[in-house]
Parts: C-alpha cells; sequence; structure tokens
C-alpha cells in the first residue's frame, strides 16, 4: 500500500523537476514474528495462573523513536502486561509471562504493538494461546456449593432485602460455559438470585452475595441452585442444590404483571435489613463533572457496621472500592477516572444488605469534527495518511497509522449504508496480490493492487460483493476521530471518518453509515 502511495509521490516530484533522493524516506519498523512458546494450556491452568509462557519476537528496521508495547486482553480491554517503569522491550527478545484468565470467554490473548513517539501505532500482531480441551477428563464438576448461613429471615426475604453469602468452586471448566446462580421453587420453577453486575463472565471458584426470596410455600425451606450452563448450546453440565432454612413468618408478595413493553432493570431500592438498618440518604455532587474531576461523597444509614462505596464506569471493568468506613454517617471525595466519557456510578452498602447507586454525569472532553455524533469522541480528531478506492460494489479505505483496510460494502446500490469488514495488516499483509483464477477486470475497470488487492483476491466473500474496481486507488489525508465505548447501551459507532468526497461515514459493528452527506 505505501509503495502506491510514494510512487505517485515520486512521479509528481520528476515531473517537477525534483530530485529523488530528497524524498527518501527510510521505511517503517516491522514485526516480524511474535510466538508463544506454550501451545495450549486448559481453562483451569489459566485461571489458576498455573501456567507461563515464553512470549518472543522479531521487529525490523526499529530506529529511534519507536519502541514496542506489550497488551493482554482481560475483561474487555487491553491492558499493559508490563508497567511504565519497566525494562523497554527489545526489538529482538523475549519475556516470561504467567499466562492469566482474560476473565471473559475468549482464550488468553496478546497484542505486541510497534508505536512512535506521538503513540500512534505503526504495525501491531496479535497471538492467542487456545485452550486444551483434549486433556480434561470428563465434564465440570462442583466441587464446593455452600452457604454462610443455615436459615435466612422470612421479613427479609418478603422485602427482597435478604443476601445470602456463597462460596462455590467448579474444576474441568469448559470455554463457553459460565455459572448460574437460581432459586428453585416447589412447583419446578426457577428464577436468578443474581446481583447486577457488569460482566457475564463469573469465574469458576469465588464467593459473593445471591438476593433469593420467599418460598411458594410458608414453612418451607429456599432452595438455591448452582448450574454450570454452555452458553451455546444450554447444555447444563453439571447443578448441585442446598437448602436453607427460614426463620419467622411472611407471607409471598403477588407476582407483578409483566411490563407492556421492555424496560431497563431499576435500581434496586435499599431496603430495610433484618436489623433494621437502611439508607437514610446517599449524594453524590456535583452530579455533573469533567473526566478526572472531585465528587463529594455523602451518606447517612441506620445500623451498625459502616458502609463500602464502590465506583463503576459502565463497560470499563469490574467495581472498585473507593471508600470504606465505619461511620454511620459522613462524606469523602473522591476523583472521577479520566476514561469515564459519559458517567460513574457510585454504590453505597451497608452492612445489613441494604444498597443505593447515585450516578454522576461527565462533560465530554472533546467535540466531533463534524458536529453532532452519537456518543462521546475518547479523543480529538486525527488527519493521517491513507488510500480510498471505490469498486462497483462499496469502497475500500486504508489507515496509514495503524495499516488497518476497511471494506464498506453497499448490497443496495448508492445506499448510505451497508455492511463492513476490518482486516489488520498482519491478517493480510503476507497474502498474494492477485486471485489464483486469474481472471482480469474489462476494459472499464481495474484489479486493486497492494494492500487493497490482497484483502480483494483472498479474503472470502470480498471480491463477489464488491466487484472490480472503478477507479485505480487514490492517496487521501484521512480524519478520523474514535468513540469512547464506556458507555451502556454502547454507542452506534466506535469510529467516524471522512472520505474524499467529504462524506462523514460512522462504522462499527460490522456496519457502516453516511452521518453527513457530502457538501
Amino acid at each position: 500500500m505505501n509503495r502506491s502511495i510514494v510512487g505517485l509521490l515520486v512521479g509528481a516530484v520528476l515531473a517537477l523537476g525534483g530530485a529523488l533522493p530528497a524524498l527518501a524516506q527510510p521505511p517503517q519498523p516491522a514485526i516480524i514474528a511474535f510466538e508463544s512458546s506454550l501451545d495450549a494450556l486448559t481453562l483451569d491452568e489459566a485461571e489458576a495462573g498455573a501456567r507461563t509462557t515464553e512470549l518472543s519476537w522479531f521487529t525490523a528496521n526499529m530506529t529511534e523513536g519507536y519502541r514496542l508495547r506489550l497488551l493482554s486482553y482481560r475483561r474487555g480491554a487491553w491492558e499493559p502486561v508490563f508497567g511504565e517503569d519497566s525494562v523497554p522491550l527489545e526489538p529482538n527478545g523475549s519475556r516470561v509471562v504467567t499466562v492469566q484468565h482474560p476473565l471473559t470467554f475468549a482464550a488468553p490473548t496478546y497484542l505486541l504493538s510497534i508505536v512512535d513517539a506521538q503513540q500512534r501505532v505503526i504495525d501491531q500482531r496479535t497471538l492467542t494461546i487456545p485452550y486444551d480441551v483434549a486433556s480434561v477428563e470428563g465434564p465440570p464438576v462442583i466441587e464446593h456449593f455452600a452457604a454462610d448461613v443455615t436459615a435466612v429471615d422470612a421479613a427479609a426475604l418478603a422485602s427482597g432485602s435478604a443476601l445470602v453469602q456463597v462460596a462455590w468452586q467448579v474444576t474441568q471448566r469448559a470455554p463457553g460455559s459460565n455459572l448460574v446462580f437460581e432459586q428453585v421453587f416447589e412447583d419446578g420453577t426457577a428464577q436468578s438470585i443474581e446481583l447486577p453486575r457488569q460482566h457475564l463472565w463469573v469465574a469458576s471458584a469465588g464467593q459473593g452475595p445471591v438476593r433469593p426470596g420467599l418460598p411458594q410455600v410458608p414453612g418451607n425451606p429456599i432452595r438455591l441452585r448452582l448450574r454450570v450452563v454452555d452458553l451455546i448450546s444450554g447444555n447444563v453440565y453439571a447443578e448441585e442444590t442446598i437448602a436453607l432454612g427460614v426463620i419467622g413468618f411472611a407471607v409471598r408478595p403477588p407476582e407483578a404483571a409483566p411490563p407492556a413493553q421492555p424496560t431497563a432493570a431499576p435500581v434496586v431500592p435499599p431496603g430495610p435489613a433484618p436489623d433494621g438498618g437502611q439508607v437514610v440518604s446517599f449524594t453524590a455532587s456535583p452530579p455533573t463533572v469533567n473526566p478526572g474531576a472531585a465528587v463529594t461523597l455523602s451518606w447517612e444509614v441506620r445500623g451498625t457496621g459502616g458502609v463500602t462505596i464502590t465506583e463503576t464506569v459502565p463497560n470499563g471493568g469490574d467495581p472498585v472500592t473507593v471508600v470504606n468506613a465505619q461511620s454511620p454517617k459522613g462524606a469523602a471525595t473522591v476523583y472521577v477516572p479520566d476514561r469515564a466519557a459519559y458517567s460513574v456510578d457510585y454504590t453505597l452498602f451497608t452492612a445489613q444488605g441494604a444498597y443505593l447507586t447515585r450516578t454522576v454525569r461527565v462533560h465530554c472532553p472533546y467535540a466531533f469534527f463534524f458536529g453532532e455524533g452519537d456518543g462521546c469522541p475518547s479523543s480529538p480528531p486525527v488527519e493521517i495518511p491513507g488510500a480510498y478506492q471505490a469498486f462497483e460494489g462499496g469502497f475500500m479505505v486504508w489507515r496509514g497509522d495503524t495499516h488497518e483496510i476497511y471494506v464498506f460494502y453497499q448490497d443496495t446500490p448508492g445506499a448510505p449504508n451497508g455492511a463492513a469488514g476490518y482486516f489488520l495488516e498482519g491478517s493480510y499483509n503476507a497474502l498474494p496480490e492477485t486471485p489464483a483464477d486469474g481472471r482480469v477486470p474489462p476494459l472499464d475497470r481495474f484489479a486493486p493492487v497492494q494492500g487493497f488487492g490482497k484483502v480483494w483476491a483472498n479474503a472470502p466473500g470480498v471480491r463477489d460483493r464488491l466487484g472490480w474496481a472503478l477507479a485505480p486507488e487514490t492517496p487521501i489525508a484521512l480524519t478520523v476521530q474514535q468513540v469512547a465505548l464506556t458507555r451502556i447501551p454502547v454507542p452506534q459507532f466506535a469510529i467516524y471518518l471522512m472520505l474524499p468526497d467529504g462524506a462523514v461515514i460512522g462504522t462499527g459493528g460490522n456496519r457502516w453509515q453516511v452521518v453527513q452527506p457530502a457538501p
């Protein structure tokens, strides 16, 4: 792709009588190899942190001003494997790391990138260590499932304020499976007793609270069930049930009629705990701030044991405890994380099980370069070198900063939207540039070359859907702006970019759409 762009520039210079050596630029560095000494591991080994691997790499043309960055994928985001104060990675070298479970349903994955002084990605390569399912003997096994109490207060069950701490351990976990906690009733039905959480994945071993309700028959025990379920097939690998007594007597409230329209799950209001503890007040001030600004949390609760307050950025990882105080009344100053582009949730928990959430809105620190857009930009717009080529059934765009190729299909001719595909340089760079069948374009059409040609000729379905190119590829100055994804629901697009005719499109989730037509 770069050879095509440079070729056009060299032609222009020669036409003007310029000297070619004046334009000579050293080629950018590249990752030649990125490998792991560990071929595979079991899911149990990944969760236990019981295996290490030697990650090795080889690069070329790493000159001053470039450096290597190694990230691992955890909780839906890339995070550094080594701290900022660690020894820089050698251009050609290796490091032994402990393989950690990504806390999602993915296998352990690493990303090696070459970045320049402005933190722009020049080249990158991913590496995944797959799960070894062949060596696991038998289906998942629930080794332990127990509660910290033998009986629960009936009034707390009736009010919805009862919290029971359960502990569990599952071995021989299968990829694609998850743990499900339910209450089983006398008529054979069951309902979830899990508290609201951001991430679907549940660790194979741990402990945490569940929220059961009254049994259907007064005086009967409550039955809590743990199941290991395959999320693709629905197959139940294993299940275990425990019974807890009920202290006192309370009438089971009638079930509410289902709502006519689906709505978001409301925040559960604080309920009276068995000893009468409850939240009197909980505030977060100011209600709207800039990223990184201070927020004052004030509380007053009834009951003993103090309070715990957690901070959660939607789609931004696990809750973090920011306040742990023994006083039933007080205040504390915390700071909104810089990554919070939309909002932050602060949840207060009492020792008796009551809780209440306050949301602090965050001012968007950047503006979209084209006007109004869905979401909040995660950075200012950048103008980067790129390339564009129009096809019978869509168009292709190359990003000079990341070397990614975007394929935008127009399954309906002339439609301002359609499907999209995204290709990292590592997925196409070594592929042949021409299709194996050797077909040549009609006289008024063109076959793409360089990176566009590699993707077009080899990626399944691309050539059939795009057809022939309408013109040769064109070097362009590409305006791009990323969107912060820490919002629920996730923004409509992850990236906005401007096409050569001035139209702005949004893309993400394997689709694209014109959001501002060409002038």
